[in-house]
């Protein structure tokens, strides 16, 4: 099933050239068909001297389906996933606030959801990451919203996507990085990692990480709730109380650690306040947590003393 799908305003689809983009705008036009704009936005990263030729072979196909195309260039500092990322995702939210649209719309599928979820799982994370990608989430830029990014894809499997535009004699670019596992950690993963794990399941491990994925991410939600609902923050198992903890500290854009969480868990229960930098502090009022902005005057008065409470 494709969806969630945006309802009015010009949607902006984010569209690499490459197979999932291209199905994408596909999609798009047939569920769109006419009842709402949509624009491709193709991003030329600049990040090598090729950049700007497969960006306009990308605009030129997308184009050959009936979609309206602009090309947005960056200047990349540095040419890895991440740092590629971010300014993708910096073009697309400077892109859809200039066009007040009300949705950024990305052609992740399923095999994206679990190879997140894998390398996730590799790099130490927790619930709240295992539930993946989302298929929709705020599009902020310098911290304020400017939109909502969309993944109608997500339950698409990537090998159906490439045979459905094959079957339609659609053509799509195949960017010569995902070829390199060298590039990035998903590449040694799809490459090399995937078949191996293939081999070792006993069905279709796609499938199975998307149901842990689906799982964690209702868990995340039961426990969001909790947490909103009112209660005495003392009276809490200790892993709500933490949760807790953690959803103010992501909030500050501070840093998440196991170590942290428990260092000012203790100090909310033995003071009833912790600090959580020295113009920062967490506190406990008639059993609610909140999260407070010192003045500069008493942050200056904290950051002259040692904090007991965290490190």
């Amino acid at each position: 099933m494709l969806g969630p799908w945006p309802e009015d305003g010009l949607v902006l689809l984010a569209c690499s050239g490459g197979a999932d983009s291209t199905f994408l705008a596909q999609e798009f036009l047939l569920f769109a068909q006419g009842r709402m704009p949509g624009l491709a936005v193709v991003v030329d990263h600049g990040h090598r001297p090729d950049s700007g030729d497969l960006a306009l072979q990308a605009a030129e196909g997308i184009r050959g389906l009936g979609l309206e195309v602009v090309i947005r260039r960056g200047s990349a500092t540095a040419g890895d996933e991440a740092s590629l990322r971010d300014l993708r995702y910096q073009i697309l939210a400077e892109e859809a606030r200039s066009r007040n649209s009300p949705a950024v719309v990305l052609g992740h599928t399923a095999e994206d959801q679990a190879e997140t979820v894998l390398l996730r799982l590799f790099r130490g994370t927790g619930l709240r990451g295992l539930a993946g990608i989302p298929a929709r989430r705020p599009l902020l830029l310098q911290g304020q919203l400017v939109s909502e990014i969309r993944r109608p894809l997500l339950a698409c499997r990537r090998q159906q996507v490439r045979q459905s535009l094959r079957d339609s004699g659609v053509s799509w670019l195949e960017d010569p990085s995902n070829a390199d596992p060298g590039f990035a950690a998903r590449n040694r993963l799809r490459l090399e990692a995937w078949p191996l794990l293939q081999n070792l399941a006993t069905g279709d491990p796609v499938s199975a990480i998307l149901r842990m994925a689906e799982e964690a991410a209702e868990w995340n939600g039961a426990v969001a709730e909790l947490l909103d609902a009112e209660g005495d923050w003392h009276a809490q198992p200790s892993l709500l109380r933490r949760l807790a903890i953690a959803e103010h500290l992501r909030n500050m854009k501070e840093t998440v650690s196991p170590a942290r969480l428990r260092d000012l868990e203790s100090a909310l229960l033995s003071r009833k306040q912790a600090g959580v930098t020295a113009a920062k502090e967490l506190r406990l009022r008639e059993g609610r947590l909140v999260a407070l902005s010192l003045p500069s005057s008493q942050s200056a008065r904290k950051g002259a003393e040692p904090g007991p409470e965290c490190h």
